[in-house]
């Protein structure tokens, strides 16, 4: 009668296990794609601040190129 019980509870225990298993599996996924989305955000962001320096620092040259020609 143990040994039955014992059974019993070890096919549970696996099958519990290979649900983990699964959960795991689909979170490491998830956490994948969330980084991968943070990465390319970041790298999109990181471009408009360049771009959007480079454009301050042309407008600022060209002002102070305008007022040294003026004086």
């Amino acid at each position: 009668m143990l040994e039955i019980q014992y059974s019993t509870t070890e096919l549970m225990y696996r099958k519990k296990l290979d649900n983990k298993g699964q959960g795991s599996a689909e979170l490491i996924l998830i956490i994948g794609g969330l980084i991968i989305i943070v990465l390319l955000v970041g790298s999109y962001m990181s471009h408009i601040t360049e771009q959007s320096q480079t454009n301050i620092k042309n407008l600022l040259q060209k002002e102070r190129d305008f007022l040294i020609n003026k004086i």
